[in-house]
């Protein structure tokens, strides 16, 4: 048997499948063994399936028969229709090799998400066994059709509709009073035919060694459609009946490989019920007069709740390296998926969906950016603008650095770009840091070229040779042509050619790559402009988007796209960059910047998510980040124990740092010495601050404000709604004129620099109430008609002041549900479910919903009673309700 497996010695930064030795021509094929020939075909077929799932890539075939011409001789291999658009073949003559350029498969454009040989789900029509179509199947899972018995019938008239009907059902009857008799006559002829709901079988001797294959699509479609009789041992031309010998049919056995056949075919299930299929097999005598000839089965299907398959589609992706089918499960699921972005724009109108699952490709997620935000068509024309007349340069500041920092490097690139006449040319310090791969110390930068009409160049220059410097380059080139296909959902043909230069210390330069690039299709050389802007758009995706918060609501990943700002900072030189101070009002994106830096650290480093320490304030906050597992995660009480241990920690990125304290000791001091011990220089130790939501009047432990450099500040507000952001800039005018005494009050002026969403409908109520039995009620109607209006448990928190009040107020609400049992039971059974949050303003710091309760706010000390409104408000998104005692 054939054996599929990734190509790493090839030239193409690709994933590449290597199909091994394979006959070609049309009529060498023809000629060759049917049983070989029909294997090499199914196991292209299946790599042809596997790479349009996976990100597209490339078949390599080892030519078998001497003297093969692709131009005289074709291939010789059969695609399915719907693949066509999507597949190049080219033949390279000097090595005897064939390759298949595959792109990835586009769902918009076949109106399905996966590339799928054979959905193996069946249906009957009229007389026949059916197989549905990918569209058919999606249709069918979804609920949108039902295969009917009369389906066929729509063309007729009213009364031979009528007709039609009664017809199937006296068959139906007729079958049904069959399979009640207990024996039937030697040739005796049936006096109903085949119809959707009755199948005639009479396999031969050697047929019935292997008739599993053909019960399994009867018992398929007869499920999938109104259920029916499938009678073995009845000639399904001349309806008579005919019997299996008895001296040669053993009845235990044939039992137990018709039950066996049913119980393993897969199924899935889109209701609650999750039942089995239901069957019923028996055996009626076949008499040839009185004596015994035979037997013939009959086989009872019901309809199924859900979908029955004959066997596991044949739908294939690459995964760890190897080619592996898709479990029924998965492919059923990821067929109907719904978009999650679509359901967030209906649930959020402060967000649009700019990349939908149902049109891009199978790999890639929903990518949703807020209204106020610049969308990717002009992120896209700010960062990475297209010309039509010339080579641009991107980003200035970078290149200029890197021209400065290496001589040589100017005289290198513009060399390079003598034969271009147009396009982009995107500098990094590191492709495979912003895709996600670890640096290469030996690189002094990688550089993207796309330009129109040609196949898109990553150059990368190296300081030294180290001899690795292939397989670093075509790891990037394939990471980065993966990303923007899997992750920026791009549809087009791409590829991307890795070239590799040294870059001596006395400016001289030397080619690495030599004369080993690979060849492409014509077709990958015809980017258009048009192309290139979508690509482009496809890369500030990879660049900018990352896992947004609202995934957990959706239950499935979306990707959200950071600000300019946020880009700017997470594209610091973390070599350069050590140490931080990142100031940021609320709703500015701190935390989710904190996570991208981890990961960023991860990557330049070299690191073990053990030798990254996250600290922050809260409980809450401190567990939400240790269960994404990128780092080890402490609050700074912890840290600051003294049996804690540190050793193997290098580099420490601190959020909420305006509320620690230094009650136990001086954490600064202790965060920094461990920061600086490192062998190679000192480690990154990256702050995230907002001192307007500062929640005490101690000492905090930062340095003073002049010494908190260098220093960066997020001043884009894109969380809250309207009313929500209205109140803040309130509060926020009141601490900035009536400041805590343990915040610098210079470090309040960034609010006059703030960027305010505007346009996103939303609500605030103030409201008081004379006792808690009061309180609680408005909460529970509240809450009940948030449910109904489409909002979920997930999105609910219940905030206190103090955390002595979470335990009082938690009893009196549990109280209250009990009373009224028998009223809507959503809002009463699950206002305490596990997934309502209730919690003090403190320990949800950092953490957002998209209502919120704030229960009888008030503060310990006075002086910052403004600042914790301000935190308690902050923390919603959409709705906040201020609760009071009159």
């Amino acid at each position: 048997k054939m054996s599929l497996k990734t190509d790493l010695e090839t030239n193409f930064a690709e994933c590449v499948l290597n199909a091994g030795k394979v006959i070609l021509g049309e009529k060498q094929r023809n000629e060759m063994d049917p049983h070989l020939q029909k294997e090499q075909s199914q196991s292209i077929l299946h790599a042809i399936c596997a790479l349009l799932n996976s990100g597209g890539g490339v078949i390599k075939i080892e030519i078998a028969n001497e003297d093969y011409d692709y131009r005289s001789h074709g291939v010789g291999l059969e695609w399915p229709s719907t693949f066509k658009g999507y597949l190049d073949e080219m033949q390279q003559e000097d090595q005897n090799l064939f390759f298949i350029f595959v792109k990835s498969w586009n769902a918009k454009a076949s109106g399905v998400r996966l590339a799928t040989l054979s959905s193996n789900l069946y249906e009957r029509h009229k007389t026949s066994t059916k197989e549905m179509t990918s569209e058919e199947a999606l249709a069918f899972l979804k609920g949108e059709t039902r295969p009917l018995s009369n389906t066929h019938a729509s063309s007729l008239s009213p009364q031979n509709i009528q007709d039609c009907v009664q017809s199937e059902d006296d068959i139906k009857a007729s079958a049904a009073a069959l399979f009640a008799r207990n024996d039937l006559q030697y040739l005796e002829e049936l006096s109903f035919t085949q119809s959707t709901h009755v199948e005639f079988k009479m396999f031969s001797e050697e047929e019935l060694q292997h008739f599993e294959k053909n019960l399994s699509r009867c018992v398929s479609a007869f499920a999938n459609t109104e259920g029916g009789y499938i009678f073995l041992g009845v000639n399904e031309k001349t309806r008579q009946v005919v019997g299996y010998e008895k001296k040669k049919t053993n009845l235990i056995t044939f039992r137990n490989s018709i039950g066996r056949c049913i119980r393993k075919l897969p199924v899935h299930h889109f209701c609650t019920q999750r039942c089995e299929i239901k069957y019923a097999i028996k055996f009626l005598e076949v008499k040839n007069q009185r004596a015994l000839h035979g037997y013939v089965c009959a086989v009872k299907v019901e309809p199924f709740c859900c979908a029955v398959f004959a066997k596991e589609p044949s739908a294939w992706q690459v995964k760890d390296n190897r080619v592996v089918r898709l479990a029924t499960k998965e492919w059923a699921t990821r067929m109907i998926e719904a978009d999650p972005g679509q359901t967030i724009t209906v649930m959020l109108a402060d967000f649009r969906c700019k990349l939908s699952v149902s049109a891009t490709t199978p790999q890639s997620r929903s990518v949703c950016t807020h209204k106020n935000l610049e969308c990717l068509e002009e992120l896209q024309k700010r960062h990475f603008p297209v010309s039509s007349d010339s080579v641009l340069y991107v980003p200035q500041k970078l290149y200029k650095e890197l021209f400065s920092e290496n001589g040589g490097l100017r005289s290198l690139i513009n060399k390079e770009m003598r034969r271009v006449s147009q396009g982009i040319l995107i500098f990094s310090r590191s492709w495979a840091v912003d895709v996600g791969l670890q640096e290469k110390q030996e690189v002094i930068c990688d550089v993207l070229l796309l330009s129109q009409k040609k196949i898109p160049v990553l150059y990368t220059i190296f300081r030294k040779d180290d001899g690795c410097w292939k397989d670093y380059t075509m790891r990037v080139a394939r990471t980065l042509k993966q990303k923007l296909v899997n992750t920026g959902g791009y549809t087009g043909k791409l590829c991307i050619i890795p070239k590799a230069f040294l870059l001596n210390p006395d400016k001289t330069t030397k080619a690495l790559h030599g004369s080993e690039l690979p060849s492409y299709p014509a077709s990958y050389c015809r980017m258009t402009t048009e192309d290139m802007e979508v690509l482009l758009q496809s890369l500030v995706i990879v660049l900018c988007g990352f896992r947004s918060l609202l995934s957990e609501e959706v239950g499935c990943e979306v990707l959200n796209i950071l600000t300019d700002k946020q880009y700017d900072v997470l594209s610091k030189n973390l070599r350069k960059t050590r140490l931080l101070f990142v100031h940021g009002l609320p709703g500015t994106g701190k935390t989710i910047l904190a996570f991208k830096i981890i990961e960023k650290i991860r990557n330049v480093f070299h690191c073990q998510p053990g030798d990254i320490l996250y600290i922050c304030e809260n409980k809450p906050l401190q567990e939400f980040v240790s269960h994404k597992n990128i780092c080890q995660a402490v609050t700074r009480k912890t840290f600051m124990n003294k049996n804690s241990n540190f050793e193997k920690i290098q580099h420490i990125v601190i959020d909420e740092a305006q509320n620690f304290r230094t009650e136990n000791g001086d954490w600064y001091k202790k965060a920094k010495t461990i920061a600086q011990r490192g062998k190679d220089g000192s480690g990154i130790l990256w702050i995230f601050l907002d001192y307007f939501q500062t929640s005490h009047t101690d000492c905090c432990g930062l340095p003073k404000l002049g010494d908190q450099y260098p220093r960066e500040e997020l001043v884009r507000v894109v969380r809250n709604a309207d009313p929500i952001a209205n109140y803040l800039q309130e509060i926020m005018h009141e601490v900035r004129e009536n400041p805590p005494p343990n915040i610098p009050s210079e470090s309040l002026n960034i609010v006059s620099e703030a960027e305010w969403s505007r346009g996103v409908p939303g609500n605030l109520e103030m409201s008081k109430h004379k006792d808690m039995e009061q309180m609680v009620d408005y909460i529970r109607e509240k809450c009940h008609s948030l449910l109904k209006a489409g909002y979920s448990c997930k999105d609910i928190a219940v905030i206190c002041s103090i955390a002595s009040d979470v335990h009082k107020y938690k009893s009196k609400l549990q109280r209250a549900v009990r009373k009224r049992k028998k009223s809507q039971s959503r809002d009463a059974s699950e206002i305490m479910g596990k997934h309502i949050v209730l919690d003090s303003v403190r320990r949800f710091s950092g953490l957002e919903r998209n209502i919120v309760f704030g229960i009888n706010p008030r503060a310990a000390e006075p002086a910052v009673l403004h600042n914790l409104m301000l935190c308690l408000a902050s923390r919603a998104r959409k709705h906040l309700y201020i609760l009071k005692f009159s």
